[in-house]
């Protein structure tokens, strides 16, 4: 029987979509729902599926045709399948299939680390499999650094509709509708790990869902509920990532008690909440929190939030937090948290001697990540910790002790940061075919989204001051920016610490709009090791706020032309 292929559906509220990957020709054989071919959109991949077993006997379509709902595509030539209903009875639950498979490169995790070092291992010739329990993008894309910047993001516009006087706009009543905030973040989320999941597939890469299960030193089991496999490696590439760190102290594990995970699934926004933790994570959720009406108080147990920062750039945070009601109580120290009997939370932390209590709606643990260690049997691998036993031990090329093992990502526990893990998942990949690929961890950019952004990379001015090195530090404030005025973003620097011995720059901060998408000239610049002399002979657009580093460069010299 001749069956019409049709365009039924597309991705979301799409009218169209491009032909992807196309997985037939006409004359092969197929079986009911093995995938055609791939619809690609704005909205991520959409996997077009077989309802028959027969024949392809047309297809007018090919790589990079533009198809529309309803729209006939193609034929088959046999019958179609229909799902059989459960009988009720054990007897007719299909068992996973068994099966023995090889990976020249075998990554167990799919998130920053393990997505990209699957990719480039295929881009060098290599057989890949990559094992995830979860979602593809791990932690960053679906739990972490994504969610929270939509989330951000909806909360910078409705920062820039609460000024809109400002700018000669009357706006009154406005309303947050939480449903719709979160499905844009939810959209937006899925939207990539969509185009992920499209990138294992045209790159020929065998994504199993399921947890690894270290069978011995070189087989790794996985299974789910279509198979049982039993997989050998040439080299194998650990990444399984960290999970939200806690401090034991009272009331810690109680269910109202969230984590920054669980911050990103609320339905309603809380009239108040108690951060514990007012490091990147705890301080980005703050103005996040705040912006949607929330009563904040963090609690931070260091002298200052974001301790490794500047005390300068710190300033500017803390300011533009009070001034938004954001409510700080640095230097303290959290010990416990209660229930009581009408759904309130107390969290009790103290400040040297004296004990305080803060009641709110919600609390939230930000105390940080830990690498998840226990996700797969290190032991029976023979792989090795480092000295402080908080993550995988790697040399610069990525290798743990164990002759083809390595391990990326968080669960080194170098530095946790998403593009970190990538470029490691890189570096691993390429030593794996001989290229004599190293990281180097002396120019990694921070990008934090708090209210105003901060962007930074290298040294501060604190470390190289106790460090006794020779430095000169310029510092341009965007008040004095043409960009930032019409924006009104006027809060915040660009600082630049410059090596007078070597002559070159070796650490910038920027704290104001748009900080952690300037920070990458800087970035570049240090990476280069350029002097005064060169950096200051390149011209930057006007008006831009990227001008505001052109300007600090040119203050190394004395130069600056707009410094008050």
């Amino acid at each position: 029987m001749k069956n019409t292929l049709i365009i039924e559906k597309l991705n979301g509220h799409d009218k169209d979509g491009k032909i992807g990957k196309i997985n037939v020709v006409v004359g092969d054989s197929v079986q009911a729902d093995d995938v055609l071919f791939t619809i690609e959109s704005g909205k991520g991949s959409l996997k077009y599926k077989s309802k028959y077993d027969g024949i392809v006997t047309d297809l007018t379509i090919k790589i990079g045709d533009v198809v529309v709902l309803d729209q006939e595509i193609g034929s088959i030539d046999g019958e179609k399948q229909v799902a059989k209903k459960s009988t009720g009875y054990s007897f007719g639950i299909s068992k996973p299939m068994k099966k023995e498979m090889h990976a020249e490169v075998l990554i167990v995790g799919g998130g920053p680390g393990g997505y990209v070092a699957a990719i480039r291992s295929a881009q060098l010739g290599k057989k890949v499999i990559l094992i995830e329990e979860d979602k593809l993008g791990g932690t960053c894309l679906n739990y972490g650094c994504i969610p929270t910047k939509a989330l951000a993001h909806s909360t910078k516009v409705l920062n820039h509709i609460k000024e809109g006087s400002l700018f000669g706009f009357d706006v009154d009543n406005v309303s947050i509708d939480m449903t719709k905030l979160m499905t844009r973040k939810s959209e937006v989320v899925n939207n990539l790990v969509g185009g992920i999941e499209h990138l294992m597939e045209v790159n020929d890469i065998e994504v199993i869902r399921g947890h690894a299960e270290t069978k011995s030193e070189t087989v790794i089991g996985v299974k789910n509920k279509k198979i049982d496999a039993e997989i050998t490696f040439d080299d194998l590439i650990i990444a399984t990532g960290s999970e939200p760190s806690f401090i034991a102290i009272e009331g810690h594990d109680l269910k109202s008690v969230m984590t920054s995970k669980d911050a990103l699934e609320i339905a309603e926004i809380p009239k108040s909440i108690t951060i514990i933790g007012g490091g990147v994570i705890g301080m980005e959720f703050a103005f996040i929190f705040n912006a949607l009406g929330s009563e904040v108080h963090v609690i931070e147990y260091m002298p200052e939030v974001l301790a490794l920062l500047d005390q300068d750039v710190v300033d500017v945070i803390k300011t533009s937090a009070e001034e938004k009601g954001i409510q700080i109580h640095s230097g303290a120290c959290a010990s416990g948290i209660h229930e009581t009997q009408n759904n309130e939370m107390i969290t009790t932390y103290m400040i040297g001697d004296k004990t305080y209590y803060i009641s709110s709606e919600k609390v939230m643990m930000a105390v940080g990540r830990k690498p998840r260690l226990s996700s797969i049997n290190l032991e029976i691998l023979g792989v090795s910790l480092n000295s402080k036993k908080n993550g995988i031990s790697v040399n610069e090329q990525m290798k743990t002790n164990v002759d083809h093992i390595y391990a990326i990502g968080d669960v080194t526990n170098i530095i946790q940061l998403a593009h970190v893990a990538s470029h490691q998942g890189m570096v691993a990949s390429e030593v794996i075919v001989g290229m004599d690929s190293k990281m180097s961890y002396d120019v990694i950019p921070s990008a934090i989204f708090t209210t105003p952004e901060i962007g930074h990379v290298g040294i501060t001015e604190r470390e190289a001051i106790e460090n006794n090195l020779d430095i000169s530090v310029s510092k341009f404030y965007m008040a004095a920016n043409g960009k930032s005025v019409a924006m009104n973003e006027t809060e915040g620097f660009v600082k630049v610490i410059y090596d007078n011995q070597n002559d070159y720059i070796i650490g910038a901060s920027i704290v104001g709009g748009h900080g952690t998408d300037m920070i990458a000239t800087l970035v570049n610049l240090i990476k280069q090791k350029l002097s005064k002399e060169d950096v200051t002979h390149v011209i930057y657009a006007h008006p831009t706020a990227a001008e505001s580093i052109h300007e600090a460069l040119l203050g190394l010299e004395g130069r600056g032309i707009h410094n008050g």
